[in-house]
């Protein structure tokens, strides 16, 4: 049997996940969750299997029976709780984004060398079963020379989002939304060289008097030339869920290619040996979507966890680092600066400037 690993969980609202990905896996224990809300970490425990609570993060930072703290706080405070985790010895999972300000970069990437442990970003794309088998099939088939990736996340977030979804300095949907799509591109073309796009504010968010940008398309130009793409759209209807899945992943190579969708099973091929080809996994839906719809995937959070499970333990994984976390910060940062100016905008020079040239 491999070791059990002790998690503490910082923010037990959007943490449900992992707790409940937590109690299912065979290497992992809930040994504390801290939150300011009391009447939800007692919820909490009364729902999962939880050695205690706390409402003071230092005092879960204190105990030295806890291995690694996943944090799923509010993003402008990821920085902070990453680097007082690092610092008290512990390794880190972060939701994504890992930071809403790339100005957080230099000291995190610090704290990490520093502290010699390990940070993994929850990218939960990459951990989806479409997404996974894609890879799958890109690293032991190949497409040929990668032409072109195509990404988006469309989600019709016209009903609850009115409050402080749609206000200023509440609300980034770049950094909600895009960072999903931006990650898959990133996690196949690498670092581009510049980003270019454009952003508007959907007629619903007009209506409710709110000027944040919800729907964008956004280019973004490979360091050896190609283009790939990456949008997203939340303020207008989606289109029917057979037609099209709410996130997708299509690789185009020169030899074949690849499309994943997200929240169904279907993956889509076509390489010239065997032609066009759906597959399909409607099986996995309950380890995926334990409490039945979408809204609550859990089913990735188990996989990252037992996928850091196996990187502590020595095993050669592959997973979302710090310098993975902070170069799709990087380009969501782009897309930022390009929407607002509309001008491209050059990556390494935008990573200079935040004394980040190695991630370049």
């Amino acid at each position: 049997m491999a070791k059990r690993r002790s998690l503490g969980v910082l923010g037990v609202s959007e943490g449900k996940s992992i707790l409940f990905g937590c109690e299912r896996s065979a290497v992992w224990e809930t040994a504390c969750i801290c939150d300011l809300d009391d009447e939800l970490c007692k919820l909490r425990m009364s729902e999962y299997s939880v050695g205690r609570y706390t409402l003071e993060y230092d005092e879960m930072l204190a105990d030295p029976d806890i291995d690694v703290i996943a944090i799923y706080t509010p993003d402008p405070m990821h920085a902070d709780h990453c680097i007082k985790a690092l610092e008290a010895g512990k390794h880190v999972i972060c939701t994504k984004p890992l930071v809403d300000d790339l100005a957080k970069g230099r000291a995190l990437l610090d704290a990490v060398e520093k502290s010699g442990k390990s940070l993994m970003v929850g990218m939960s794309c990459r951990f989806f079963a479409t997404f996974m088998q894609q890879r799958e099939i890109y690293q032991e088939r190949g497409l040929g020379e990668i032409q072109t990736v195509e990404a988006h996340y469309h989600g019709d977030k016209r009903v609850g989002t009115s409050g402080k979804w749609g206000r200023v300095g509440a609300n980034n949907w770049i950094y909600t939304g895009l960072v999903h799509p931006t990650d898959l591109v990133y996690w196949y073309a690498g670092m581009p060289e510049e980003v270019f796009g454009y952003g508007s504010v959907s007629p619903a968010m007009q209506g409710r008097g709110f000027d944040v940008p919800d729907n964008y398309h956004f280019v973004l130009k490979g360091r050896d030339g190609k283009p790939h793409t990456v949008s997203g759209f939340y303020g207008t209807p989606t289109a029917h869920p057979e037609a099209e899945g709410s996130i997708e992943c299509t690789i185009r190579g020169s030899e074949a290619a690849v499309n994943a969708h997200f929240p169904d099973f279907q993956v889509y091929t076509n390489f010239y040996d065997e032609g066009p080809r759906k597959l399909s996994n409607p099986q996995l839906h309950s380890y995926y979507y334990p409490w039945g719809g979408a809204g609550h995937h859990a089913g990735e959070f188990q996989n990252y966890l037992e996928c850091f499970a196996e990187h502590l333990d020595g095993k050669p994984v592959e997973f979302p680092d710090v310098k993975d976390g902070l170069r799709v910060v990087a380009v969501l940062r782009a897309m930022e600066i390009s929407m607002n100016t509309g001008k491209p905008v050059n990556l390494p020079e935008l990573l200079s400037e935040h004394g980040l040239e190695e991630l370049a």
